[in-house]
């Protein structure tokens, strides 16, 4: 014998609130932020200005160097007693290799005028200086590296303050 098929008892009727409470949020969350955006000036954005093609950021121009004949001749610094000076044993305490140059400053320059690089921690002698260029104090030194000696000038500090050379 088969016996009837259960009966399901009847579901309470469903009630519309999670819908109509996601419209409400989404009107009131649009709403709100539709408002911020306004105030704080959006509201003058085109469409045109999110799709920029151009660059993004451009780098400001390279100082021109002057020429030989305009240019300013690098005035000589006093050295300060307890600091570096000629003859003089100094190392380098910056936290990375330090660019040797050619010449004095680095304004302008290519990457010719780097004749060598001082590791961390290196000791130079100072053969000549203090010279003023580029608002920094550079040294002549010499660095002995095994391949030979390589000589140049160096910053005593960067223009951010840091210090490159100090007394040994």
């Amino acid at each position: 014998m088969q016996q009837p098929p259960a009966v399901s008892e009847p579901k309470a009727p469903r009630t519309l609130f999670w819908l109509a409470f996601a419209i409400s949020f989404v009107l009131l969350a649009g709403a709100s932020c539709g408002g911020v955006a306004l105030l704080a000036g959006f509201g003058d954005i085109s469409l045109a200005d999110l799709q920029s093609n151009g660059p993004v950021w451009t780098p400001p121009p390279a100082p021109t160097p002057l020429p030989a004949d305009m240019a300013a001749p690098a005035a000589a610094v006093d050295a300060q007693p307890g600091r570096l000076q000629s003859g003089a044993q100094a190392r380098n305490v910056a936290a990375s290799r330090v660019n040797i140059r050619s010449t004095a400053g680095y304004l302008g320059k290519g990457d010719g005028d780097i004749v060598g690089q001082m590791e961390q921690g290196a000791t130079v002698t100072i053969l000549d200086g203090p010279q003023a260029a580029d608002q920094l104090t550079w040294w002549y030194i010499r660095l002995d590296t095994p391949a030979g000696p390589v000589e140049g000038w160096v910053a005593e500090s960067t223009a951010s303050g840091v210090q490159i050379l100090t007394p040994e």
